[in-house]
């Protein structure tokens, strides 16, 4: 009997002290990480009636993007942790709409986004894993340079939006063996404030309109597979905010939403 319990009971605390020593391997450290992505972009407009003679439907962006992640990483003590991360994602557009019926198509049009977020969490031991929930702030800076023709000729449109956002977000690691792990991370993005800025040049004349959107939301989610520093996996990013008020000249900005759909691989050093 005695024989039989040797092994078991062997086999029984390496077991124990494995899942020991796993859990803290997880645990968020301070550190640099850097990444690259390529992804799916598309920008859906809600229709606009301008006035009463010129009506904006199906106006929507797509086209492939290139990003840069960068995030920096500080674990401070009772397992709180604080993070700043920054994007910058840059692509050659494609837009199409119908002005009062007339067909507008628009190919490789400069559109480039960045963000920055100062985030603060902690990580909660479980069963299976890690819990580090975190909140933090948010700023999105989106450029999108439009030029084309409609019924009345040549025009440029040239957008700056900028969305001030609480970014409040959920990551989950579990380790799939003593040297990967997969790190899963769902976020909610409550937007503060909107502002547009826009400049429109056509027919030879030129308008400018700054509006402001109070109400939104965004959804980040991710699911990288991580091997010692390496990282890759799928993440997708929307947006969806609601109409503008009335700008000082009569314009209001329409309500649209933002996909993105992607994969990206990161080094941690």
């Amino acid at each position: 009997m005695k024989t039989m319990l040797a092994p078991s009971l062997a086999l029984l605390t390496v077991f124990c002290a494995s899942s020991v020593f796993a859990a803290p391997a997880l645990r968020t450290e301070t550190g640099q990480e850097l990444g690259l992505s390529v992804s799916y972009y598309k920008f859906e407009v809600s229709d606009v009636d301008l006035d009463d003679e010129y009506r904006l439907t199906g106006t929507e962006l797509d086209g492939v993007k290139i990003g840069v992640d960068y995030t920096t990483t500080m674990a401070l003590q009772n397992d709180w942790f604080f993070k700043i991360n920054g994007r910058l994602a840059y692509g050659q557009v494609d837009a199409s709409a119908e002005a009062n019926g007339y067909p507008l198509d628009l190919d490789d049009n400069s559109d480039l986004y960045y963000e920055i977020r100062p985030l603060l969490g902690k990580d909660f031991f479980i069963t299976q894993g890690i819990l580090a929930p975190y909140i933090g702030f948010g700023y999105r800076h989106l450029r999108n340079e439009l030029s084309g023709n409609d019924e009345t000729g040549a025009f440029d449109f040239d957008r700056t939006s900028q969305y001030y956002y609480l970014p409040v977000g959920l990551i989950y690691r579990a380790a799939l063996d003593s040297q990967s792990q997969l790190e899963t991370t769902l976020e909610y993005d409550y937007l503060i404030r909107g502002e547009q800025d826009s400049d429109i040049s056509a027919d030879g004349s030129s308008d400018s309109s700054e509006n402001t959107q109070n109400n939104g939301y965004g959804i980040k989610f991710s699911s990288l597979y991580r091997i010692n520093d390496l990282a890759f996996g799928p993440y997708i990013d929307y947006w969806n905010i609601d109409k503008s008020d009335l700008s000082d000249v009569g314009y209001y900005e329409p309500g649209n939403e933002t996909f993105e759909v992607g994969v990206k691989a990161s080094m941690r050093f």
